[in-house]
């Protein structure tokens, strides 16, 4: 919602489709209006501790639904619907909202991973927002059926453009936040030290914080990547990065939740654990099938889709293990590329050192 996105295959020589979601000319400008409510139902991941802290920061109230009322948001529970008429139903595996919907053996039809179905849903939309519904007119045309697209255009021509903020400190403002004092060795989290010249003009000081934190230092967190923290300099308004400080023998993102297994194996050890090497050595077990304990799984599980690290294919017995689909197409690609005269005598020549050259003739 507040990054403008794209998505597509990462190919020099496909341009990526745009991003379907909020158009990229909405955020546009770094003032503007945040929302003044947002209505949710009741599902934790609306209703947690992380959300709430959010959209407390950017001033926005959150109202609940009344259970077993769609009517409080008509809007989204009609498109769910649409959604599953028009598309999900007729997806292999479709499991439908109850028992009384499902064909018979679905478990034994074919599946969707993650990826594929993001992809679809992903195209749907495109040709959702391009196809005419009767729902929506112009009182002025009222027997003409227009798309979302063709709606929308005619709402932007008529009350202008929606302006809402997307500056780049906005994503800050999602992250979850540790309250911590300046030493002069930088801020301590969860056992990790974090450093940065950012922390030089405040060390061994007070903030000017009160309340339950009174006299420490705000510190954004992202759980997914406890490589690196962001600090706000409060006299400057400007972000500073906080690097860990075993970060520079990483090279790919490091989860809190994986950063917690390798500290446990640290105290255990009784000595400094590499992190990358513990998580290599645990997914090089989970894709052996040698992985019992619930919480490594789920782990190795979330691991195995993080984008840079080494990617270990489940064992052949474990249906719920998570193959990464990206890769896979990316190596078939790689693979069924056919290369051109060049790349053959080149190949020639590296295999063949004690050969003559070849000489080519133009025609």
């Amino acid at each position: 919602m507040v990054t403008p996105q794209t998505w597509g295959p990462p190919s020099s020589e496909e341009v990526p489709a745009p991003y379907v979601g909020v158009p990229d000319f909405l955020l546009a400008q770094e003032t503007g209006a945040l929302p003044d409510t947002i209505v949710v139902d009741h599902g934790k991941a609306y209703l947690s501790q992380r959300t709430r802290a959010v959209c407390h920061r950017l001033g926005i109230n959150i109202q609940p639904a009344i259970p077993h009322k769609p009517t409080d948001k008509p809007t989204i529970e009609r498109f769910f619907r649409t959604l599953r008429q028009q598309l999900l139903e007729h997806l292999a595996a479709y499991k439908g909202p109850d028992i009384y919907s499902r064909g018979k053996s679905i478990e034994d039809q074919a599946f969707y991973y993650v990826p594929e179905l993001e992809a679809i849903l992903r195209e749907w939309v495109g040709i959702y927002h391009h196809t005419p519904h009767q729902g929506l007119s112009d009182p002025l045309l009222p027997k003409v059926e227009l798309s979302p697209a063709e709606m929308f255009a005619r709402g932007m021509a008529t009350a202008g453009l929606l302006r809402l903020p997307a500056s780049d400190d906005l994503r800050m403002e999602f992250l979850d936040v540790a309250w911590r004092s300046i030493q002069h060795y930088g801020v301590e989290i969860d056992g990790r030290r974090y450093d940065g010249p950012g922390l030089n003009l405040h060390r061994g000081t007070r903030s000017p914080y009160g309340g339950a934190h009174a006299s420490k230092w705000p510190i954004m967190i992202d759980r997914d990547d406890v490589r690196t923290v962001y600090f706000q300099d409060p006299d400057t308004r400007t972000w500073h990065d906080l690097e860990w400080e075993h970060a520079p023998g990483l090279d790919a993102p490091l989860s809190a939740e994986a950063a917690a297994y390798t500290r446990k194996l640290s105290q255990s050890a009784d000595r400094h654990v590499d992190a990358g090497a513990a998580l290599d050595d645990l997914l090089d077990r989970y894709s052996k099938g040698a992985v019992t304990n619930r919480r490594e799984k789920n782990l190795a599980r979330r691991l195995a889709t993080v984008s840079g690290t080494d990617r270990a294919a489940p064992a052949a017995d474990d249906p719920s293990g998570v193959i990464d689909l990206v890769a896979r197409l990316e190596h078939r690609r790689n693979k069924a590329q056919v290369t051109d005269d060049l790349d053959v005598f080149e190949q020639f020549w590296a295999e063949h050192p004690d050969q003559g050259a070849f000489e080519v003739f133009d025609e």
